[in-house]
């Protein structure tokens, strides 16, 4: 976990040093939920609080690299009269922590400093990123989509839903007994994030490119 908070650090050093112009930071408040042996379908089981930080390097006005780190939190429980697990299935409640980098690819331009037919953007988004669940370190693949919008100049606010794929079944601390090979699509666990995001792009008078003045 030290070596992904200092690669991150670097990463965003390395982005304030070359093309602080373009260069927004902000922070996102939620709920994060569960996906999993106990909640194989349902969208915001058992929801949680969850709150971050993000750093987000504009490439033009379609894209945009972003890292963030996020803690929030999932639970879940078996429901035997919604389906059957066999086995000791007890409830479990754990702490998320996780850093992501990801790909922003907006549908529309969207600059905060440019007139007002720049100013809203629908987006997707996609990358890697890494989590310590309960003292587990576990990789994954998150995914979604947002809106966001410029209320005013520098400022964006947006909403965003983030799926994301990891490549642990124990998540839940319950895992599939079965003959059959394993599936990593169908047999690994989730977790998600929903909520909305704030951020402000860094002001640095000496090195605005035209494109973005």
């Amino acid at each position: 976990m030290r070596n992904i908070v200092f690669t991150l650090l670097l990463a965003s050093l390395v982005f304030s040093t070359q093309a602080q112009e373009r260069n927004e930071i902000g922070f996102l408040a939620g709920t994060s939920y569960y996906m999993g042996d106990y909640n194989p379908k349902g969208q915001f089981y058992q929801p949680g609080p969850a709150v971050g930080v993000l750093f987000r390097n504009n490439l033009s006005e379609f894209y945009s690299i972003r890292l963030s780190g996020l803690y929030g939190m999932i639970k879940g429980s078996h429901n035997p009269d919604n389906f059957y697990l066999p086995g000791v299935t007890p409830a479990f409640s754990s702490s998320v922590f996780e850093f992501e980098a990801v790909i922003e690819i907006g549908f529309l331009p969207y600059n905060t400093e440019i007139s007002s037919h720049r100013k809203f953007s629908p987006y997707v988004l996609a990358g890697f990123g890494a989590a310590s669940i309960s003292g587990s370190f576990i990789p994954h693949i998150p995914f979604g989509l947002g809106v966001k919008y410029s209320p005013a100049n520098r400022w964006t606010v947006g909403l965003e839903w983030r799926l994301h794929k990891t490549f642990n079944d124990n998540i839940d601390g319950y895992i599939n007994v079965s003959d059959e090979p394993r599936s990593i699509i169908h047999n690994n666990d989730w977790f998600a994030y929903a909520g909305f995001l704030v951020s402000f792009r860094l002001i640095n008078k000496g090195a605005i490119c035209p494109a973005y003045e």
